[in-house]
């Protein structure tokens, strides 16, 4: 069991860097990363530092709870907000899977254009 002063010491500076993201960055993308807007390397490196940091993983579900948590008290009604934290998680994973899947189609794509460019341009040279 982790102790609450290793999680504060963490939090004054002193964190730990797991899957190339130290706790302190990964802190300061949590709002971003509720709101929706983190893309990319950073995205992919939120993910693997979150399965592999149960401290972060923790104030995530935290700062989840809150913001999603008081919204909805407001407005009442049954809700699993763990689940749906999951289930957005989850969501935020296939988006970047799919994302990597059309950065490699565009690679491959543009690989062939060159290669087909660089082919017409031998053929046309070698028929001058």
């Amino acid at each position: 069991m982790k102790s609450s002063e290793g999680r504060l010491t963490r939090r004054r500076g002193m964190s730990k860097r797991t899957a190339g993201m130290d706790c302190k960055e990964f802190m300061r993308l949590i709002p971003i990363w509720l709101d929706g807007k983190l893309d990319g390397k950073r995205g992919v490196r939120f993910l693997e530092h979150m399965s592999s940091c149960s401290d972060c993983n923790e104030e995530l579900h935290i700062q989840y709870l809150v913001k999603e948590g008081t919204a909805r008290l407001e407005s009442g009604g049954n809700f699993n907000l763990d689940k749906e934290l999951s289930d957005k998680v989850t969501a935020y994973r296939k988006k970047l899977g799919r994302k990597h899947t059309e950065n490699v189609i565009i690679y491959w794509m543009e690989a062939i254009a060159a290669v087909a460019i660089i082919f017409i341009l031998v053929l046309v040279f070698m028929w001058m």
